[in-house]
């Protein structure tokens, strides 16, 4: 297979098979034939490529210890020694936004396929109703009964019972910055993102992280909910997860929910908010609060899209009150197992 036709498949398995800025992006990602002779033969390892390509073990080596600095290629979990592609679109981003030494040109290309190309992709993923990759977690604060319906929602216990935890960059936050965005954001830092376990080796592999302490950890979530982010995890139980905390002005998932109307981005947790008219004082704070814009207020009521509440609690825990309450809508068998 030629090397324009090994990206030609591997942009049309990402969702942009005629894309000139996808060409681009794997331009700036991928040097010459060599590379592309390399990631053509993945998933493998070393010696599989060597096979595949003829190339020496050495010079693989070389090639994909570049590419895996930069971004452009990954390893399964717990599995150095085996190279993949990444399986979307997202996934490259979130990976390239990271090398230390990427060039302006590639976040503006990321720029245009998000905001401009995804569009097309979008109209698909809506018709093939696959499960959202990504599920809203409840501030625990805002759930009364937590004795019994946290124990597979909580973000404090999945930090509390990971064995390794990781902290990196936000990808979505470095890409706004980098793109003149998100100055305002409530949370400045663009050291939101946590991994666990499988997921926290793999950034400490790269180098794009650092391990930090439980204690750490509960800080973050902490000081992301008083600047009124929302925790966002896999959409499942698995304990090799990550952990981050989003904002609509930073992050590229609400972009999909808000611009394109891509309700099915987040899956929500499961819970509601239940609104008390009686007990309301009309101050407005969640209205502010609410980065999925569900809460609208008239001059007598504040009014509460119930489709559009996806049950993080953000609006409860500044509830002075006590009008807004989170209730259990969904059963525990709601969270994916895998």
């Amino acid at each position: 297979m030629s090397s324009q036709q090994v990206l030609k498949e591997y942009a049309a398995r990402i969702g942009f098979p005629e894309s000139g800025t996808m060409e681009r992006i794997f331009e700036i990602l991928y040097d010459g034939e060599q590379d592309v002779a390399v990631i053509g033969a993945l998933p493998a390892s070393i010696p599989e490529i060597a096979k595949k390509t003829g190339l020496r073990e050495v010079e693989i080596k070389g090639i994909l210890d570049r590419l895996f600095l930069r971004g452009a290629v990954g390893h399964p979990m717990r599995r150095p020694d085996i190279y993949k592609l990444f399986p979307a679109m997202i996934e490259l981003r979130d990976s390239t936004a990271l090398w230390p030494a990427a060039p302006q040109e590639l976040f503006e290309l990321w720029d245009r396929i998000i905001f401009e190309e995804v569009v097309p992709l979008v109209g698909f993923l809506k018709d093939a109703k696959p499960p959202a990759a990504l599920r809203v977690v409840p501030i625990e604060e805002a759930v009364e009964s937590r004795s019994t319906v946290l124990d597979i929602d909580s973000a404090r216990k999945l930090v509390r019972d990971a064995e390794l935890i990781s902290l990196q960059n936000c990808a979505c936050r470095v890409h706004a910055r980098r793109m003149g965005r998100g100055q305002d954001c409530p949370l400045p830092s663009t050291e939101v993102c946590m991994q666990t376990n499988g997921f926290g080796e793999s950034v400490l592999r790269r180098g794009v992280g650092r391990q930090i302490t439980v204690a750490e950890a509960l800080k973050i979530l902490g000081d992301a909910e008083d600047a009124g982010l929302n925790h966002m995890t896999r959409n499942s139980t698995a304990k090799d997860t990550f952990l981050c905390n989003c904002c609509a002005c930073c992050c590229t998932g609400f972009s999909f929910l808000k611009n394109l109307k891509y309700d099915e981005v987040f899956a929500p947790s499961r819970f509601r908010v239940r609104h008390d008219r009686e007990a309301c004082t009309l101050c407005g704070i969640c209205v502010d609060r609410c980065q999925f814009g569900a809460i609208t207020m008239t001059d007598d009521a504040v009014i509460t899209d119930a489709s559009r509440c996806y049950g993080c609690g953000n609006c409860v825990i500044t509830c002075s009150s006590g009008a807004r309450v989170l209730e259990e809508v969904r059963p525990r068998e709601f969270i994916r197992v895998k």
